[in-house]
């Protein structure tokens, strides 16, 4: 079996849900650096003895202070392959799908208990991937600005320090985002700045029509940092399964 992406570090948007707590978790598919065949544009692993993808991640996102901090661990740690989105998004925090930072520190600190989560520890037992939205994304894309990047470089390094490795940044207007200058060059080097600002941190760009002067602007770079991926999600985060591929 084959996938059709168009460039080397994207993976797909399943569509999928789980009901976990009060919340309804969409979950996505994570498949790994893999080779290309730029003629066809066809993915193929980088297994030579198989021609299909391999599962890297599969994403469950909108874990909120329904969810049991407990019963999370444990499907992280019994299915390895598991991540979990959490949402970061200040004027929602504390609403369904959007936890509270006191329950977030509460995650951290069972992990950190276990001796599963640790700033020193590049890869902790479970998955975590912080969804940022709003104002954490705003501030994200003006980095330039120093008042900006203050806020969001303290943001990461301590979402970093309670064990997330993956940052996804939804740069859409249903997510409360300024969409108007996503392709404006200083948008651009202030996505840039922060990439390099954080290389422990991976960093996911939701890769959709609206997002498209942002991950245009990107893949325009000479050199692409080593730390971005694209996300293929034309729901833009609603949860909303894609009806065609092209």
């Amino acid at each position: 079996e084959q996938l059709q992406l168009d460039d080397e570090r994207s993976f797909i948007y399943l569509g999928s849900s789980l009901s976990l707590g009060r919340s309804f978790i969409a979950s996505s598919l994570t498949v790994p650096k893999h080779k290309i065949n730029r003629k066809s544009m066809i993915m193929t692993s980088t297994s030579p003895a198989s021609s299909s993808p391999k599962l890297a991640a599969l994403g469950f996102c909108g874990a909120d202070d329904s969810v049991n901090h407990r019963h999370l661990i444990l499907i992280g740690k019994s299915y390895p392959s598991v991540e979990w989105g959490i949402l970061f998004r200040p004027d929602k925090e504390g609403q369904p799908r959007y936890a509270t930072r006191q329950w977030v520190c509460r995650l951290a600190e069972l992990l950190a208990q276990r001796g599963e989560a640790t700033a020193a520890n590049a890869s902790p037992a479970i998955r975590l991937a912080a969804h940022l939205c709003g104002a954490h994304v705003n501030n994200l894309l003006s980095s330039t600005d120093t008042s900006c990047a203050n806020d969001i470089d303290t943001f990461l390094t301590e979402l970093y320090n309670w064990g997330f490795r993956r940052v996804q940044v939804n740069a859409t207007a249903v997510n409360g985002v300024h969409t108007e200058n996503l392709g404006e060059n200083a948008t651009i080097q202030s996505f840039l700045r922060t990439t390099a600002a954080h290389t422990k941190l991976e960093f996911i760009v939701q890769k959709n029509e609206e997002t498209l002067p942002l991950w245009n602007g990107l893949l325009a770079q000479e050199a692409l940092p080593e730390n971005i991926v694209f996300l293929h999600d034309e729901s833009k985060g609603t949860g909303k399964e894609a009806s065609a591929w092209s």
